[in-house]
């Protein structure tokens, strides 16, 4: 803040100093313009009365009237001339030149007085005796008194001008210096304004910079959790699918023999009572219907742990199957334009595609009070895309991107583990669409834990 105060006091000086400056220079100017008017009025009011004396010497000289012109027509005007002198002395002038201008009016007072009797005595007694009173010298030595006191007032004015040009020569100096010391010290303050001024963007812009290197660094900290993350859900996302396929081959190996071989167990004994006990024979018959549900119910398990369908005749049947059984059982009308292809799809790409079904289809069923479901599934060399769309109730706002969305949190990791793009959206009692595109180039390949249909035992035929 100090060199803005400075800077303030600076300018309120430098306003100040011109003002001091113009006016010391307005009342020299006034000063000299005075001292030349009054030495106007001085050499005005000389002129005058030399004309006068002049027509009057010349009438008393020849008699001739019309020398009485000048003298006459001086009279009034060395009057005015007399009264302005005395104002600008009184205005303008000092004491002692105050004085000298009532001494130099009483004289010219005289002299006026002295024409006029030299001449009413010509007038009255003639010219000897109007020539005896000029001869006598009182009219000379009264004009030699007033040039004396003239030229006094005359070097006063003189001797003020030249002190009033010497103060205005010393008041532009004065003025001069004050400037360029002004103009200096503005030049040293705006040096150091511009020094801070610098001091203070550089001291921004590390600040910035820290900022910019820490954002960077929370950036690539928050990049590689993210990736840790990511690792870690596709692996455990792995793992599961290992689990489920494992569990499918026991429950498949295991208690499908313990089923089959309990069922032609219990198939012999109901021959063997079929006719001898008909009331043991009726239970039998009904335990084989219980092991044909458990059979079934085994199948059903399997299929929903590890699809056959998936591994044995592709995506698109797989989903067909799926997605006819939950619309069967939720009574839902289903649309379906699966297209199929001759590449392969890889493992990883074929479950991740049907486990968003599934996901898509049971959130469906619970949340979105639709009536009809649509499924297109389009497949090339290049990629394969999934879009699925209902009639329901939709999203509500911020569903798509909710963290606590488990559901579709899922459903777009696995896409964004494959290279993938995912996309859901849908507004309210407008239904709601999912859009699914992986690129096959991108796709990553079967880890070594992961499924394929060598490892995944067709369902027995009971």
């Amino acid at each position: 803040m100090l060199p803005l105060v400075l800077g303030v006091v600076v300018s309120l000086s430098i306003l100040g100093f011109a003002e001091l400056g113009y006016r010391r220079l307005e009342f020299a100017n006034r000063a000299m313009g005075a001292a030349l008017e009054m030495e106007s009025a001085v050499n005005e009011t000389l002129a005058l009365v030399t004309d006068a004396e002049t027509g009057q010497r010349g009438y008393l000289l020849t008699g001739d009237p019309s020398y009485l012109q000048p003298y006459r027509a001086s009279m009034p005007k060395i009057n005015a001339a007399l009264s302005r002198l005395r104002e600008l002395v009184v205005v303008n002038g000092s004491q002692p030149m105050v004085d000298r201008a009532s001494h130099l009016a009483s004289l010219i007072g005289g002299k006026m007085n002295e024409l006029e009797t030299s001449i009413a005595l010509n007038d009255k007694s003639g010219r000897e005796a109007a020539m005896q009173l000029v001869a006598t010298g009182i009219g000379k030595k009264t004009m030699d008194d007033i040039r004396v006191e003239a030229d006094a007032i005359l070097d006063e004015l003189h001797k003020s001008a030249v002190n009033g040009g010497t103060r205005w020569a010393q008041d532009i100096e004065f003025g001069r210096v004050g400037m360029l010391t002004m103009t200096g010290f503005t030049i040293i303050l705006l040096t150091v304004v511009g020094a801070l001024a610098r001091r203070e963007i550089m001291s921004r812009e590390t600040k910035r910079m820290s900022l910019v290197e820490e954002r960077q660094r929370l950036e690539h900290e928050v990049d590689a959790r993210t990736a840790e993350l990511s690792e870690l859900s596709n692996y455990l996302q792995t793992v599961r699918e290992e689990e489920k396929s494992r569990l499918a081959r026991d429950i498949h190996d295991e208690l499908g023999g313990i089923l089959v071989g309990a069922k032609m167990d219990v198939a012999w004994v109901a021959e063997r009572f079929r006719n001898r006990e008909p009331e043991v024979a009726a239970k039998l018959k009904r335990a084989l219907a219980m092991l044909d549900e458990g059979v079934e119910m085994k199948r059903r398990i399997i299929e929903e742990l590890r699809p056959t369908l998936l591994d044995n005749l592709g995506l698109a049947s797989a989903i067909d199957w799926q997605v006819h059984q939950v619309c069967d059982r939720a009574g839902l009308q289903c649309t379906l334009n699966l297209t199929d292809s001759d590449v392969e799809l890889p493992p990883d790409v074929t479950i991740a595609l049907y486990r968003i079904v599934q996901e898509a289809l049971t959130n469906i069923v619970k949340y979105a009070k639709a009536r009809r479901v649509d499924v297109e599934l389009v497949q090339n060399s290049e990629a394969v895309s999934l879009v699925m769309q209902d009639d329901g109730i939709g999203l509500p706002p911020g569903a798509d991107t909710n963290a606590l969305s488990h559901g579709i949190s899922g459903m777009r990791q696995r896409v964004r583990a494959l290279g993938g793009e995912f996309t859901i959206r849908g507004k309210p009692r407008a239904g709601t669409t999912l859009e699914v595109n992986i690129p096959l180039k991108s796709a990553t390949p079967a880890s070594a834990g992961a499924v394929t249909a060598r490892e995944r035992p067709a369902a027995a035929a009971v």
